[in-house]
């Protein structure tokens, strides 16, 4: 049942993400969210999501995220986690396509309403011989 419901969310971010909608991003995650993406600085709560999202406004034109090799665990009634990797098409507004490979971490809640992201991490993948001693 848990991957339908990170299937489900994933298809809500990219939907947001085929337009870079910041708002409609952010609107995917709790309100207090903390999200780690792959810009350094640690974004805690919705509205420092969407300013994370919204970083980016000036260079894309949208982005497909998929979710893959995913390992989920339930962490209790309502809450699960998935961690796993993520392939990502940016689409630069200058017609630049850059592909990458992340790794990704969700904890994903249900709220009265619908399953929201709690706490999101990506990191970038270390090339080899890159690793630590």
């Amino acid at each position: 049942m848990h991957d339908i419901i990170l299937n489900e969310i994933q298809q809500r971010w990219n939907a947001a993400a085929a337009t870079w909608d910041s708002k409609a991003l952010a609107r995917i995650y709790t309100s207090d969210a903390v999200f780690f993406g792959l810009l350094p600085r640690l974004y805690v709560g919705r509205p420092q999501v969407e300013e994370y999202f919204s970083s980016y406004e000036d260079t894309l034109r949208g982005v497909t995220l998929s979710l893959v090799d995913q390992t989920i665990r339930s962490l209790g009634k309502g809450v699960f986690m998935a961690q796993g990797f993520g392939n990502i098409v940016n689409r630069h507004l200058d017609g630049t396509i850059l592909r990458n490979r992340v790794r990704s971490s969700f904890v994903v809640v249900e709220t009265e309403d619908e399953w929201l992201i709690a706490l999101h991490h990506f990191s970038s993948l270390m090339s080899a011989g890159s690793g630590m001693s």
